[in-house]
Formats: structure tokens, sequence, C-alpha cells
């Protein structure tokens, strides 16, 4: 072999060893769509580990991710739960990015899983909302702050994927469990709830109608003590007043289950489809 031969192979040997590296890269492309249009990326740690349900909890309420903006096209549910997988994963947390087929419908979702030591594979969501859904949060935050009533809104939640049933969430922020079996019994809350505050509204219609008519009826009247007048108004008066108490005392009552309900997502449809990259 000539010494330019022997040149060019050597050079060629130092390049080999220069790319073997980058080639043998932790990234991953996914077919999906990431931000701004792009694929999915994924970032992984070789030294990452499954955690415990604990450590997932801890992890999701540190970071930052749910509370970035959901823009259409450009940033929505695939990026949101790529950025978790990538910052778990840099955490030493070992994580996935899941894609999930809904029946019936042309989009789909994303979620991220974790294979927990202690309670299996589970799934969460940390999806954000948009620039107008987050005004209008914080609209009502300042409305129930002015009422003295202020509930506490998490974007992160348990995400309850199984194929065939209904994909659901509960917010972290009531310390869900990831069971899919609880899901079922706080849907079943959920939806007594709604029921109790339609019933609840039904009431507060009833009443101010009922105010309105006492006013009306009062209105240029002149009452006299012991007159039959003077009675009914006593009466009508006193109805009146119990039943703003008793609905006081419902609207308290239904504060506190809104409570320990915390921030309600509606179901998005029926899962078909899984498809975890880890």
């Amino acid at each position: 072999m000539s010494r330019i031969c022997a040149l060019a192979a050597l050079a060629a040997a130092l390049i080999s060893t220069l790319l073997i590296p980058a080639c043998r890269s932790n990234t991953q492309q996914l077919p999906y769509n990431g931000t701004y249009g792009f694929n999915v990326i994924l970032e992984n740690n070789p030294g990452a580990v499954d955690p415990t349900w604990e450590q997932v909890v801890a992890f999701l309420k540190s970071d930052r991710t749910d509370e970035m903006d959901y823009v259409e096209g450009d940033f929505m549910c695939g990026s949101f739960a790529q950025d978790v997988h990538n910052n778990a994963e840099k955490a030493g947390i070992r994580a996935a990015w899941v894609g999930i087929d809904l029946a019936g419908e042309p989009v789909g979702h994303a979620v991220n899983a974790f294979n927990t030591t202690d309670r299996g594979l589970v799934f969460t969501d940390s999806t954000g909302r948009t620039a107008l859904e987050r005004k209008m949060d914080l609209q009502k935050l300042e409305a129930e702050a002015d009422s003295g009533s202020v509930s506490v809104t998490g974007g992160d939640r348990v995400a309850y994927v199984e194929k065939g049933r209904e994909l659901g969430f509960i917010s972290l922020s009531v310390n869900p469990s990831p069971d899919y079996a609880y899901y079922e019994k706080y849907r079943s809350k959920s939806r007594d709830f709604e029921a109790k505050v339609a019933g609840f509204n039904q009431k507060v219609g009833a009443y101010n109608a009922e105010v309105g008519e006492f006013n009306q009826w009062v209105h240029g009247r002149t009452f006299i003590v012991g007159s039959s007048e003077a009675n009914r108004l006593a009466e009508w008066k006193g109805r009146l007043q119990m039943s703003l108490y008793l609905l006081k005392e419902e609207a308290a009552g239904l504060d506190k289950k809104k409570a320990e309900l915390g921030p309600v997502w509606e179901p998005m449809g029926t899962t078909s489809g899984i498809d975890a990259r880890w």
C-alpha cells in the first residue's frame, strides 16, 4: 500500500471514529406532528429509570410544560407530551410518549406514560390551554375570589387509557389514584355533581322569579299592621328568607363537592388504539 493510500485509510478511520458516536444518538423521531408542524423528537436518557408513582407526581408538579399555551397547528398535545417526555428523561425518569386513536375521530390525542415500580403503567396528560382559555380561567378565579371561594386549577392530570373504554382525566390537584376503577367512580360523582348543579340553578331561577313577583306586588302598596295584606307580606317575606337560607346552604355543599372534584375535564371519546414510544 502506498503512503498516500495509507494516509487516506487512516483519515477514513478517524472520520468513522468521530461519526459513529453521533450516529448512535439517543434521539428518535416519531411520525407524529410536533412543534411548528415538525415531527415529534424524543430525547432518551440511557441512565433513566422507572419511577415510583410519588416520583411521577412530584416531577409533574415541578415541571412547567402544562403552563405553556396550546397553539393550534404550532404547539398542540403532541408537543406537550414531547416536552414532558424529554424533561422527565433529563431528570432521570424513564417516560413514554403515547399516541391515542379515538374511535370515529379523525384526530387523536397524545399523553405520557410511566412504568411505575409500585402502581404499574400509568398515563398522564399535561396539555395546556389556549391563551383565551387561560384568560377566561383568570377571570373566573377573580370572580370566585370576590365571592370568597377560590378553586385551584392545574393543567397536569392523570389520563385513564384503556382500549375500548372512555378516555378520561382527573386533575393531579386532587391526588387521584391512577387506577381506571377510580376514574369510573370519579366520573359517576362528577355526573351526580353536574345534575345537582343543574337542579340548584333551577331553584335559583325559581327563587329569583318569586322575588320579582314579590317586589312587584309590594311596589306602591301601603301596609297596615294586622291587615290581611300585612300578614301576607310577612308570610311571603319569611318564606323567601328561608328559601334564600336553604339555597346558601346548598351552594356551600356544592362548593365543597366542587373542591373535592377539582377542575373537571370532559372525556375525549373511546380509545381505539394506543401507540407508546419509549
